[in-house]
């Protein structure tokens, strides 16, 4: 099977719950990083492709980002390119959540020669970032073509590049962007070695803290209540858990 054609989004229907009733999952593992839904209905331990499945929906490509949810829309990224990165293009798209129409569809085309697809990377691809939104915009992450910010119709905002480094062992890219007040946090380990959090409406970096453990990190940070109303940002690199406050200074 042509893996171009194998990928779908599937939504499954939980018969007690109601789509406007159901919570946001507005980022990787949901709205605290935790994993755990906001929703009482427990979810579905069994489906299939008669039993359980509101809708299902063919896909342009793969990717191994998770889609999100925000009200009646399900977003998510993925990329085509028969001979990538020659042909690279990613996706971002937006379905209708009780539906599962499209709403919209944009293609974003690299802005610069990317990683070439060849031993692990091809396990992971050009499009393992989860996008996370805020209810007024979607921040997505396509790793060496930077950060990409888009209204809820699909109207990109801006872009802003995070780093042009590769990673050294040909893994790739693959952690998510997380939202802070007016900040979209992203480590940009292959990129830079670095977390960078830009400024919501403009894109604009406001700080930048590099590390070279995060060099063979692909994780996405957590934040965690620190006291006195002061966020830590967490963050798991090989072989120490490192710490950053609201500003950016790092601990170890």
């Amino acid at each position: 099977m042509n893996r171009l054609k194998a990928a779908a989004l599937i939504l499954l229907a939980a018969p007690a719950l109601t789509i406007a009733s159901a919570a946001d999952w507005s980022r990787f593992r949901g709205e605290n990083g935790s994993g755990v839904s906001a929703d009482s209905t427990p979810t579905l331990t069994e489906w299939s492709e008669t039993k359980n499945l509101k809708w299902s929906v063919p896909l342009p490509g793969p990717g191994k980002s998770s889609p999100i949810v925000v009200g009646d829309r399900v977003i998510l990224t993925c990329w085509t390119g028969e001979n990538p990165p020659d042909d690279l293009k990613r996706h971002i798209l937006c379905f209708d959540r009780n539906t599962g129409e499209t709403l919209w569809a944009k293609d974003v085309p690299p802005t610069t020669p990317d990683e070439p697809f060849r031993e692990m990377f091809t396990e992971n691809g050009y499009a393992s970032h989860t996008p996370a939104s805020d209810g007024e915009r979607i921040y997505a992450f396509f790793g060496l073509s930077g950060v990409v910010a888009f209204d809820m119709d699909g109207k990109e905002l801006w872009r802003e590049s995070v780093g042009e480094g590769t990673d050294p062992n040909n893994w790739g890219t693959a952690s998510s962007p997380i939202l802070y007040k007016d900040l979209v946090i992203v480590t940009a380990a292959s990129e830079s070695a670095a977390i960078v959090a830009l400024d919501k409406k403009t894109g604009k970096e406001v700080w930048r803290q590099e590390g070279e453990g995060l060099r063979s990190t692909w994780g996405t940070p957590v934040l965690a209540a620190a006291g006195d109303g002061k966020q830590d940002l967490i963050m798991a690199v090989p072989g120490e858990l490192s710490c950053q406050s609201n500003r950016g200074v790092l601990q170890r």
